[in-house]
């Protein structure tokens, strides 16, 4: 009866600790985490920007549309995160241009509400986000007469394994998203994050826009080239395993045969006695 009682006990307790472990692995998910440090910095090369149209007045960089042609005289981008505080994180963006020249701004992003200063906009968000967790929180700090950008609400889709720079295997959080505006301009954003830091690792835009008779069409891509964020696989490769397996099963196999030596010892003693 009383092991009865232990066995319930124990199960009731060990129940009781599953529930709350998911409880808290729940809530935590929702938790808006910065995932880098000041010193942090990565490397964004392979920069690629496209546009075309048949519309003999369209102009390049469209008039809304500027950042495309500072984007087209890039050759890299270099981030450094100078401040953490809170959920909010200052970094300095420099833009190396293909004639050699450079520019630095000064970016700033709160990675709970998604507040920003307009820099780099969405090159954060935090770290540890899952499946339908949204990029920021209600932006609540968004002044009444200042509408929030509608990428506060988009959902991560999915979580997969990617290869970055150093060959790191890394677990990236994904959004594809098809935007419109009204009814003469579609776009579509395919966007990744490394899961760990919430660091930006891909970022590609296409757009099509249909006005009248004409169409105009561009698409801006770029992708992390260096990083100091990570200089190991996140996930163990097929030599690590085997040295591993090797470090496990030598001690083992010692341990067991020398188990049976022991063994057979005592037996011929017990039969010779």
């Amino acid at each position: 009866m009383i092991i009865l009682n232990f066995k319930k006990i124990t199960l009731l307790v060990l129940t009781s600790l599953f529930f709350l472990s998911a409880m808290v692995v729940t809530s935590s998910a929702k938790e808006r985490r910065v995932g880098v440090a000041v010193g942090s910095w990565f490397k964004y090369g392979t920069i690629d920007v496209s546009w075309s149209s048949n519309d003999p007045s369209a102009t390049f960089p469209p008039p809304d549309q500027e950042w495309l042609g500072e984007f087209n005289k890039t050759e890299w981008i270099f981030i450094s995160v100078e401040d953490v505080s809170g959920t909010n994180i200052t970094f300095q963006a420099t833009f190396h241009y293909k004639n050699g020249t450079e520019q630095n701004l000064d970016g700033r992003i709160d990675i709970n509400d998604g507040t920003t200063n307009g820099v780099m906009s969405l090159t954060f968000i935090s770290a540890d986000l899952a499946v339908n967790d949204t990029l920021y929180s209600p932006a609540l700090s968004y002044p009444d007469h200042i509408y929030p950008p509608p990428y506060i609400t988009w959902k991560i889709n999915e979580t997969i394994v990617k290869t970055y720079p150093d060959g790191a295997r890394r677990e990236t959080n994904h959004v594809k998203i098809t935007w419109t505006s009204g009814d003469t301009e579609t776009t579509i954003f395919d966007l990744l994050w490394d899961k760990q830091t919430g660091v930006l690792v891909e970022s590609k835009s296409e757009a099509i826009r249909q006005t009248t008779d004409y169409l105009t069409i561009w698409s801006a891509s770029y992708r992390i080239s260096d990083s100091n964020l990570w200089t190991a696989p996140e996930f163990p490769t097929l030599s690590t395993l085997l040295i591993v397996v090797v470090i496990v099963a030598v001690p083992t196999i010692t341990a067991i045969s020398i188990f049976k030596l022991r063994h057979i010892k005592d037996f011929r003693h017990a039969r010779n006695s």
